[in-house]
């Protein structure tokens, strides 16, 4: 229950400085209010994500190379969890994005996302393992064929006008937001909490 608290405080704190960029960025871009509030639920999911991996900040960079590279070593008891991890991102790229309609666009982003992530728990006292990357591409693959089966072929929704090059704003700035200015923001918040 811990780690679902911490994420709320987390979200919250980087809401703090989402919300404003990423609505900014919709009127210079000249984006609907509706597609400026599906990017700021993407940008909440992606920092629930990094908040629950254990993605790195300024806070907390330490080195740990702690490495798993057998395949399927305890990968039974967080199988559910990384799939749940992953599976809105399956679904959600497909619904916003007209390239990752096609799986394998959808696979690559995953499993670039996964690495990225798996290589930042270097930095952290998180075990980097390659059950992680095979899990959440299960779980991707589940999200995306679900988004197709309820989507008819992704026909029945279209992906809001949504640029590719918004994706890659949406998750720099979310990165950037979790490692430079989120924690000092979730400190405080953890402060006036406690």
């Amino acid at each position: 229950m811990h780690r679902i608290y911490s994420a709320l405080i987390d979200i919250v704190a980087a809401a703090i400085f989402i919300v404003p960029l990423l609505a900014l960025y919709g009127k210079i871009s000249l984006r609907s209010l509706k597609q400026t509030l599906i990017y700021i639920v993407f940008a909440f999911y992606l920092v629930a994500v990094l908040s629950l991996v254990g993605f790195p900040s300024v806070l907390s960079l330490n080195l740990d190379f702690t490495i798993n590279i057998i395949p399927l070593v305890d990968m039974i008891s967080d199988f559910v969890n990384a799939c749940l991890n992953v599976l809105l991102l399956g679904f959600l790229l497909p619904m916003l994005w007209k390239k990752y309609k096609a799986i394998k666009n959808t696979m690559l982003y995953a499993m670039c996302m996964t690495i990225a992530i798996e290589i930042s728990q270097i930095f952290t006292f998180r075990t980097t393992d390659i059950n992680d990357i095979i899990t959440n591409m299960v779980g991707t693959l589940g999200g995306y064929f679900i988004a197709k089966r309820i989507t008819k072929n992704f026909t029945q929704y279209p992906e809001l006008n949504a640029e590719n090059k918004d994706l890659y704003i949406i998750c720099g700035t979310v990165m950037l937001i979790m490692f430079l200015l989120q924690p000092f923001t979730a400190s405080l918040l953890w402060e006036l909490i406690l």
